[in-house]
């Protein structure tokens, strides 16, 4: 209820949760496989990106800076910097429509509101606290298990819908699978899990021969893998809980899934009349959970383009940074409301997008916790990296799918 409740939220923020229900309820069970499938390499990116920040005692950003050319680099920063200036748009946008169904005002002027709110959080109050008190609001998300168990969905549909991939070979199948792929595989949250485990272990470099500092190291490996296979399991839980209880309502009866309207059905068998604010708070509560790791990440890579020796002069050109990420994100996304562009269609495409570019960062973080030059002879066991290999053929398998199959319609 600490850690992993806050871990499960930001990992399933607003996009997370309209792509899960939209795979359920336009695909009934048969994307349930991805969530226990990509259970292993995610589990296996989460523990390399640590690995590579504990051992370097830097980010993945200023990693990629010093081991890669700097147009490899700059792709990456451009990367953070389209996709999550996106999602932060989407996320917005979700509260805005949140705020509204809780409180019946105007959507724009509440995402902006939402917006202003989440910025002063993330210069005032610290993340773990600021965790502490908004994982509360998540607890909304277990009643999708409800509508799982309170409807009897039967378990051998979902443990074999679970372990056996059922494809479709339809342009719609893959756009959705990358969406699930940019939603489950998100690189900002390695990003900044990273960041978050030097934050946490501050070992002096001196005296890294020390037979202290390879205690001190391995005790932090050891927790580091116990805590991302409980996160994960949770995170990957989540979304397949969303996409069964979509499957069991929607899906089952026949029902599309157009807007948020129709996304808040998916829980009414528990919450009956009060569904649509049952998703509203889950909305609230993962947005401003997810936006701080959006926003940091994107932060953190546009700084280090200008890399500084100076500390303060770093950490004011991060600050400038998120501020000027949160403000794109948050004017992108009220622009698009009121261009009166569908909430739920902007949220799937904010995963879709994240999906869709998160194939070159993958790749670069497996080649960088190989390189002797960052990791030493401490580098990834071929285990991790062959799960991290696979999924990164998978998710270019995928996207290659939807172009031919998109030139083929």
């Amino acid at each position: 209820m600490g850690p992993g409740l806050a871990s499960t939220a930001s990992d399933n923020d607003p996009s997370g949760i309209a792509a899960y229900s939209l795979a359920g309820a336009q695909f009934g069970y048969d994307m349930l496989w991805l969530c226990v499938l990509s259970y292993p390499s995610m589990v296996a990116f989460q523990l390399i990106a640590s690995r590579i920040a504990v051992l370097t005692g830097k980010g993945l950003t200023t990693n990629m800076r010093e081991h890669y050319a700097r147009i490899y680099f700059y792709l990456a920063v451009a990367r953070f910097l389209i996709a999550n200036v996106f999602n932060i748009a989407a996320d917005t946008v979700a509260m805005g429509v949140a705020a509204s169904l809780l409180w019946h005002g105007s959507v724009p002027v509440f995402a902006a509101l939402g917006t202003a709110v989440s910025i002063v959080l993330q210069l005032t109050v610290r993340y773990p606290r600021y965790a502490s008190l908004l994982k509360w609001l998540t607890l909304s998300l277990f009643a999708y298990a409800a509508v799982v168990i309170v409807l009897h969905v039967s378990w051998q549909t979902l443990v074999w819908n679970s372990l056996v991939p059922h494809v479709r070979w339809t342009d719609h199948y893959f756009s959705m699978l990358l969406a699930i792929i940019g939603t489950t595989i998100s690189p900002y949250l390695l990003f900044s899990q990273a960041t978050q485990q030097l934050e946490e272990l501050r070992l002096d470099k001196q005296h890294e021969r020390t037979a202290e500092y390879h205690r001190l190291l391995e005790q932090q490996f050891r927790k580091t893998r116990k805590d991302t296979l409980i996160r994960t399991a949770l995170s990957n839980s989540a979304g397949l809980v969303i996409i069964a209880a979509a499957a069991a309502t929607l899906y089952a009866h026949g029902h599309g899934l157009e807007n948020i309207e129709d996304a808040a059905r998916v829980l009414e068998p528990v919450a009956r009349g009060y569904a649509a604010q049952v998703l509203a708070l889950a909305f609230i509560g993962t947005a401003l959970l997810a936006l701080p790791p959006l926003a940091g990440s994107a932060a953190h890579s546009i700084a280090s383009v200008l890399r500084s020796d100076d500390k303060q002069l770093e950490n004011r050109r991060i600050t400038r940074a998120l501020l000027f990420v949160m403000m794109l994100g948050g004017t992108l996304g009220v622009a698009l409301i009121c261009a009166h562009v569908e909430p739920l269609r902007l949220l799937y495409w904010g995963a879709v997008v994240n999906g869709s570019t998160a194939t070159p960062v993958m790749f670069m973080l497996v080649l960088l916790s190989t390189k002797r030059s960052a990791v030493g002879d401490l580098s990834a066991h071929w285990v991790l990296r062959c799960l991290c290999w696979l999924a990164t053929a998978a998710a270019m398998a995928a996207l290659v799918c939807l172009f031919v199959l998109e030139r083929m319609r």
